[in-house]
């Protein structure tokens, strides 16, 4: 027998989706490092510029959907930007997961149902490598 550990697997999903979404955006920022793009100093810009390239990599983006996904990254990367200045990590986090399902609700119109599965998966991994790091 399964043992549930949230009650709402949909709701819980959703949120381990939205939270690692945030933590693709981070993980550019880290990669960067050394190249003006160090932890904190990235722009919006060079942030989503950075989550764009590796989207078109890991997803193979078409021609077509990349300016897309590219104006999604950026525009959510200036909303993120303006969450990161809370004090109140309730609210960041609260703000963070409903912006990452806005951004979600964007890409599910652009991406393909494999590109998203794959978008899902790499978003998961990302989650799991951070929890990883915490300990």
């Amino acid at each position: 027998m399964k043992t549930k550990i949230f009650p709402a697997a949909g709701t819980a999903r959703m949120f381990i989706l939205m939270t690692a979404l945030l933590i693709l955006s981070a993980s550019a920022i880290y990669a960067q490092q050394g190249n003006g793009m160090g932890r904190g100093n990235a722009t919006p810009e060079q942030r989503a510029t950075r989550q764009t390239e590796r989207m078109k990599e890991q997803l193979k983006l078409t021609a077509a959907q990349e300016p897309k996904v590219s104006a999604i990254n950026l525009k959510y990367a200036k909303k993120i930007e303006d969450v990161r200045k809370l004090t109140d990590t309730a609210a960041m986090r609260k703000a963070v997961t409903g912006l990452n399902k806005q951004k979600e609700a964007e890409l599910k119109g652009i991406l393909t149902p494999d590109q998203l599965k794959s978008y899902q998966k790499l978003v998961e991994e990302m989650m799991a490598r951070q929890r990883q790091m915490r300990r």
